[in-house]
């Protein structure tokens, strides 16, 4: 996937951080791609806190002449960001550095307005001034500084020219090469990427895990999956086999669920690096993940028993045997973790939810305390606080640990799903449906969201009136938003609007011709309410073409067949459907087809199975009545 150049400013990609130990999921945070940037500024230059740049602008303010009150100032956001002038005296090797630098008129003035500028906020005129200044001398931590300041900008040819200087006059540089990967990736030039990455890991290789833990987060979220994997497959060193490399794609491959091929990669780690625990656990995640728990929790229970297994290892262990139900002898781990590291974030987080697991809540509600106190660094604590309350059945305190969940928390919406559904419980409709209108005007950005979540709610009380309705008010608002098209149409069914319905999905398709779920809801609803069965068919096959797996899309052609009175063709779609998925209502249709066929013990065996998947089911019901059963 391109990104054009205006996504530059709201592009989000994954903190600067290695991936946890104990975790493949690559955690992402909503950073743009320039503050990504100057992160990695920040942590690989120090601000130019080493460079002669550092001496020539300090030398530069201090012959000017400052009123005191103006020096006294707190500097503002953005001078902190820009200002490079330290109250550190600088070193010998730093006043021989500036010996180097040729304070000429000129450098001097780019140099002094390029950080008035920046004081200022006028950052394009402060990088154009530092660029002005780096092209006057070779100076690579000029260049640096200059290529700095142009990140602040989010402007993709002030940065790339900035970086390109700075590879002109440092090209033994690792850094530069590390910056200039995600914008030749926001800019489509693969091949250059990846001689950069190349060159960031041939200059540096004692910190290539580093690196390739930030090119794969960068790959996630500035290319697809498939090119992602070509860009690492064509780095030198994964041709070489480096494990670095490999290990990095097995990740990446893992992020993506190609399972298989992030298994192989692995071990080929393994094959080189028998010990390496974090390749050890990444496998146990992958085995977990192709439905293997008990080869992870195998895997895992060896590297425990060696010497010198870490804690990290040990959390592993503890959290495979959760997930594979021995929930006894993962507290037991977790607890003896937590005697050693008693504010450890991620084992208090561990018991708790073992806790609830357990319907503790007072358990529960003791550890998440506990990360409240500590600071709550992921911000989810009291969104399980309101879980541990409705396990007391404590509904008024659930519901205002549930409104307390910061909006910036991944547990947001769901908190505000349980703080709706509580409400409903309790038969308060209303302060529901006015929670959501004011999440709908606090948050007008996720409003379609919000009436998406209202429609589905006021469904489940059985007001499809009501939901249709809000449908109605919300495409007022959003009249092109496909989400909210086919809600109504689908409520519109069992109101009797199958015009609405159907003038709804046709704008669905309309704008997005290969919807597989329009076209098979249009499908079925024409097959089973009407007798354009012809028109019918040719929807539902499209749908089939697009998704061959599906069975509600298997199911629907088989009984648009069964319509046309073909029913051996109907018999076989059918079969295939309730094969995939043993669901009652295809089951139903399959026992009617079965019954026509004169197959009628078949068809009540299959009937009593679909009785087994959801005897309440009212289809069902109606089926079996229609035939006497």
């Amino acid at each position: 996937m391109l990104v054009n150049s205006t996504a530059i400013i709201n592009l989000f990609v994954i903190r600067l951080a290695k991936l946890g130990s104990h975790s493949i999921k690559i955690n992402r945070i909503g950073r743009s791609i320039m503050d990504l940037l100057h992160l990695q500024w920040k942590k690989y230059m120090g601000i130019a806190q080493r460079s002669a740049l550092f001496l020539v602008v300090t030398s530069l303010v201090a012959c000017a002449s400052v009123p005191e009150h103006q020096a006294e100032k707190p500097p503002s956001e953005t001078s902190q960001d820009v200002a490079i002038i330290e109250d550190k005296e600088p070193d010998a090797q730093q006043q021989e550095e500036v010996e180097d630098l040729p304070l000429t008129a000129e450098l001097v003035y780019y140099i002094l307005m390029a950080e008035i500028a920046g004081q200022r906020g006028e950052m394009g005129v402060a990088v154009d001034l530092y660029n002005k200044a780096a092209g006057e001398v070779d100076s690579p931590a000029l260049a640096g500084r200059s290529a700095q300041v142009a990140v602040f900008t989010r402007d993709q040819q002030r940065i790339s020219r900035a970086l390109d200087r700075w590879v002109e006059v440092d090209p033994n540089d690792a850094d530069v090469y590390v910056m200039q990967a995600p914008i030749l990736l926001l800019q489509g030039d693969h091949e250059a990427a990846i001689k950069a990455i190349d060159a960031a890991l041939e200059l540096n290789p004692e910190n290539r895990r580093d690196f390739l833990d930030r090119i794969i987060e960068n790959l996630t979220e500035l290319v697809s999956a498939e090119q992602a994997f070509a860009i690492i497959q064509q780095l030198k060193q994964y041709q070489a086999n480096d494990p670095e490399v490999l290990f990095a794609y097995a990740k990446l491959t893992a992020f993506y669920k190609h399972y298989a091929d992030a298994l192989e990669a692995v071990n080929t780690v393994l094959a080189q690096q028998p010990g390496r625990e974090d390749a050890l656990v990444l496998k146990a995640e992958v085995l977990q993940r192709m439905g293997k728990g008990d080869e992870a929790l195998a895997l895992l229970a060896k590297a425990v028993d060696r010497d010198g297994a870490t804690d990290d290892l040990r959390f592993s262990y503890a959290k495979s045997l959760g997930e594979n139900g021995q929930t006894e002898e993962s507290r037991q781990i977790f607890e003896q973790l937590h005697q050693t590291n008693p504010q450890n974030d991620e084992i208090i987080f561990a018991l708790g939810l073992l806790a609830l697991e357990d319907k503790d809540g007072e358990t529960a509600k003791k550890f998440f305390s506990q990360l409240l106190k500590q600071g709550d660094r992921g911000k989810q604590a009291a969104y399980f606080m309101g879980l541990a309350e409705e396990v007391n059945k404590q509904t008024e305190q659930a519901l205002i640990w549930f409104a307390s969940v910061p909006v910036d928390s991944s547990r947001y919406q769901a908190a505000q799903a349980r703080y709706i559904n509580l409400l409903a419980e309790q038969g308060d409709i209303e302060k529901a449906q006015n929670h959501l209108k004011l999440l709908r005007k606090e948050n007008p950005d996720r409003a379609v969201q919000y009436y998406l979540f209202e429609a589905s709610f006021l469904r489940e009380q059985n007001q499809d009136q009501a939901a249709f309705d809000l449908f109605t008010e919300a495409l007022v608002l959003h009249p092109d938003n496909v989400e909210l098209l086919y809600g109504r149409a689908m409520v519109s069914e069992p109101l009797n609007r199958l015009s609405i319905l159907e003038q709804d999905l046709r704008k669905v398709l309309d704008k997005d011709p290969n919807n597989a779920q329009a076209l098979n809801a249009l499908g079925y609803t024409l097959t089973d309410r009407t007798d354009r069965h012809q028109e019918a068919l040719v929807l539902i096959k499209q749908a089939v073409e697009i998704s061959p797996e599906d069975p509600f899309y298997l199911d629907s052609l088989g009984w648009v067949y069964y319509r046309l009175g073909n029913l051996e063709v109907a018999e076989r779609y059918l079969r295939q459907a309730a094969d995939i998925q043993a669901d009652a209502e295809f089951l139903a249709h399959l026992g009617e087809v079965l019954w026509l066929l004169g197959r009628q013990i078949e068809a009540q065996q299959v009937w009593q199975q679909a009785l087994e998947q959801g005897k309440d089911n009212q289809l069902l019901v109606d089926t079996m009545r229609r035939f006497g059963q």
